[in-house]
């Protein structure tokens, strides 16, 4: 009797054993996936923007933005490799970056700054490719402004440039720095003939900034959020930065401005996502529904 109460407790034991060893290994998996797997991974986000205000040539027109890359943390080499392959892949009329290559606690060596320019430079885009500066971007400054001009791109600091395609009647593109440096200013960026007379794309970093620039501009496109790197369901995102507000990832309206925050590439301060798979951003332009 003894001898069976005694095998009937180990039983219960090696129940308890295994239950706890599948709950660790659970856990560990997911830490996995956390950690290592989902932020490794990439996805094409793609949105119809539909204004009357956007001229017929641009009918069909592609904007392919991607965002905060961080370089160095979780995004190295290979992912960086990724991105310029699906960038060209989708063949954009223009492409944007809205800021933060870099990362505030990676230093960068001589043969990472010469691998972001050869591969930043392979992006391609029919009209022409275009940057802002992100906040993580003012660590160094100069070797940004290096990097992205080396690499093809131009430089939007409180200017806007007419884009032309097909026909003699413009869109305009406007673009701020990272509004944490408060060395931004809109009355320049967006001119007083593009916000009442053509169709106005804004790009900055923070989204924070949209419901000033609603009333002036029709759309916004916008990073710096990283979608809270971390979302469960039915709840909002675990870690919101600075000047996000509500804005974490995802469309957003305030009267007729459309605003698009992308969840970028890499992380920060947190090197993990959930629910949130790093991704680029296609837009297609369209006067009608």
């Amino acid at each position: 009797m003894e001898e069976k109460i005694v095998e009937q407790e180990s039983k219960k034991k090696r129940i308890w054993l295994r239950i706890l060893l599948g709950f660790l290994a659970i856990i560990a998996l997911f830490l996995v996936y956390l950690f290592f797997i989902e932020p490794k991974m990439l996805v094409i986000q793609e949105y119809a923007v539909v204004d009357e205000m956007i001229p017929d040539s641009f009918n069909g027109f592609k904007i392919v933005q991607f965002s905060d890359i961080h370089f160095g943390r979780t995004t190295n080499e290979q992912e960086v490799t990724n991105v310029v392959e699906k960038i060209n892949l989708l063949k954009p009329d223009i492409l944007v970056f809205t800021g933060d290559l870099f990362d505030e606690y990676i230093t960068l060596s001589d043969d990472n700054i010469a691998f972001l320019k050869e591969s930043l430079k392979a992006t391609t885009a029919t009209l022409g490719k275009y940057a802002i500066k992100g906040d993580s971007d003012y660590l160094n400054i100069e070797k940004y402004e290096e990097i992205m001009k080396e690499s093809g791109f131009t430089i939007l600091d409180s200017q806007n440039v007419p884009i032309y395609y097909l026909e003699n009647t413009p869109i305009y593109l406007s673009g701020i720095s990272s509004i944490t440096k408060q060395e931004y200013d809109l009355t320049k960026a967006l001119t007083k003939e593009a916000e009442s007379n053509f169709f106005q794309i804004l790009l900055t970093h923070e989204p924070i900034i949209f419901q000033e620039v609603s009333s002036s501009t029709r759309l916004v496109l916008a990073g710096h959020s990283l979608g809270g790197l971390i979302r469960i369901p039915y709840t909002n995102a675990l870690f919101k930065k600075d000047n996000t507000g509500d804005y974490q990832v995802g469309k957003f309206t305030d009267g007729n401005a459309v605003m698009y925050v992308s969840n970028g590439i890499g992380t920060e301060d947190f090197s993990a996502r959930f629910l949130n798979i790093p991704s680029i951003s296609l837009y297609r332009l369209y006067n009608y529904e």
